[in-house]
């Protein structure tokens, strides 16, 4: 099961850890809750990857169309502090380097920079 916790918030953006398998239903829950932050005015995220255990097609594909939407809403989404086995499917799916996969969790950083 996929949990997703808002772990800091500040104007500049708002950390969101992700913990458990980024798979199936955990994904719709992850990019729902995006949609939620979004709607309510968040535009810079950062997700906090690393207590994520796995990520399949279906994870890669919920951070894709978070991005697209982060972006549709004049904001962005960043990913933090992935698990080596995460960041190996984050590389090879080009996500790392799209979302400015950074090795730890600071969420003015991972969206300014």
């Amino acid at each position: 099961m996929l949990e997703v916790t808002v772990t800091r918030s500040s104007p500049a953006s708002t950390l969101v850890t992700v913990s458990g398998e980024l798979a199936g239903s955990g994904s719709e829950r992850l990019l729902a809750r995006l949609d939620r932050l979004l709607d309510n005015g968040h535009r810079y995220v950062v997700l906090d990857l690393s207590a994520v255990t796995f990520c399949d097609s279906s994870g890669v594909s919920a951070l894709v169309r978070g991005h697209a939407r982060a972006s549709a809403a004049a904001g962005g989404l960043r990913l933090s502090a992935a698990s080596v086995q995460v960041t190996k499917v984050l590389e090879l799916s080009g996500l790392a380097r799209m979302l400015g996969l950074k090795p730890t969790a600071d969420p003015v950083d991972a969206v300014t920079s």
